[in-house]
């Protein structure tokens, strides 16, 4: 019971220390393009709605720590 408590704090700890030094993911809908295409008219697009034309989102732990504003 003791080392899976031990084994759980460094997963955690590992997890929180890799999103200081990267905050960021690709965005899971436009992989990074930061477009997104229509699907109704050939040749247009507009910016992605969920990253807003970024092509990252910020991780979970990066939230919880107020990094990558």
């Amino acid at each position: 019971m003791d080392a899976g408590l031990i084994v759980l704090a460094l997963l955690t700890a590992w997890y929180l220390i890799s999103c200081l030094v990267y905050p960021f993911k690709p965005c899971p809908i436009c992989g990074r393009g930061g477009e997104v295409r229509s699907t109704s008219y050939p040749g247009a697009f507009g910016n992605c709605r969920i990253c807003k034309g970024s092509g990252r989102r910020r991780r979970t732990g990066a939230r919880l720590l107020g990094r990558g504003r």
